[in-house]
């Protein structure tokens, strides 16, 4: 039998049925990188979240691995070139928590325009500031959204839902537009849209991709949505911008403060952008938990399956 081992959290579904397929699923939840670099070399596939980091010298252990499922979307904690070099396919599962993460970004824009968060501090502290906590409208702004994959196309289905008009630019998928959203340029989005939200992968060319220089030259103030990957955003340049006003409002589920384990800096270590941004009431913090719910752990076990049976059927 194939042997796979699950290192991360999945719904006990992937396993269940792996095993019905005849495979040998084992699953450990504590597995660090130096064990499983001493496990013997008889696994066939690995499946993980952001337990450890796959490099070279873990994937060189492990001759006879044939595939790599990342639980999640991002892929940026494997070494995918050398894994591929080694004849290891390397998958992940987007699709699963596609819905999930775009009425998280719902809940968080909405919060920005509504200001609930401050106006939930305020009604606790006593204080009844109706005047100052008057939004705006869903409908009333125009929606700029960086990226346009599989959360972009979900966020876009939700704004268009309640009114919202959607642009989208793709810079790997130029032609990726629908009925919910009408793709353009980079340059034209900026001048278009007052709330940009970033829904791409985390790779080298979108470090920062959000910093100094994006923000001068947006021709107007806007709200910035961040749910994809922390190293998008330049949190320095993001908080000088809100101190300034040309940001008008911040909604971060994802920071790049994030270690490879997706955990955020102790607050004793926190830099000074990062203690700048949490003490702005026009600013939402969560901790990466955009795509964690009940539904996607399901729906993200179900991808996961079907890719793993597609990648034997095609004789892997």
């Amino acid at each position: 039998m194939a042997s796979i081992l699950i290192v991360d959290r999945v719904h006990p579904y992937l396993s269940e049925q792996l095993q019905a397929q005849g495979f040998d699923c084992t699953t450990n939840l504590s597995e660090t990188y130096e064990q499983f670099c001493a496990r013997p070399d008889n696994l066939f596939g690995l499946v993980i979240r952001s337990r450890f980091v796959v490099d070279q010298a873990l994937l060189d252990t492990k001759p006879s691995l044939r595939f790599i499922v990342r639980i999640g979307a991002g892929v940026e904690n494997i070494d995918v070139a050398y894994a591929e070099s080694r004849g290891i396919r390397v998958i992940s599962t987007p699709e699963g928590n596609a819905h999930a993460v775009a009425e998280h970004c719902l809940g968080l824009l909405l919060g920005l325009l509504r200001h609930i968060p401050a106006a939930n501090t305020e009604v606790r502290a006593g204080e009844w500031l109706r005047e100052k906590n008057k939004g705006t409208e869903l409908s009333s702004h125009t929606y700029g959204l960086i990226g346009y994959g599989h959360t972009g196309p979900a966020f876009a289905r939700l704004l268009t839902a309640l009114g919202g008009k959607v642009y989208a630019y793709d810079r790997y998928n130029p032609n990726a537009g629908d009925k919910n959203a009408t793709m353009v340029t980079l340059e034209e989005l900026c001048a278009q849209c007052d709330v940009i939200s970033l829904h791409v992968n985390y790779i080298p060319d979108n470090f920062h991709l959000i910093n100094e220089e994006f923000i001068a030259r947006m021709p107007h103030p806007f709200l910035l949505l961040n749910s994809s990957r922390g190293l998008v955003v330049d949190c320095a340049a993001l908080a000088r911008g809100l101190q300034s006003g040309k940001v008008l409002g911040a909604a971060l589920d994802v920071l790049e403060y994030e270690n490879t384990r997706l955990q955020n800096l102790p607050k004793q270590e926190w830099p000074e952008a990062m203690h700048a941004l949490a003490a702005m009431e026009n600013v939402i913090l969560t901790p990466h938990v955009g795509g964690q719910t009940l539904d996607a752990e399901l729906r993200h076990a179900k991808v996961a399956y079907e890719k793993i049976m597609k990648l034997f059927a095609n004789s892997l």
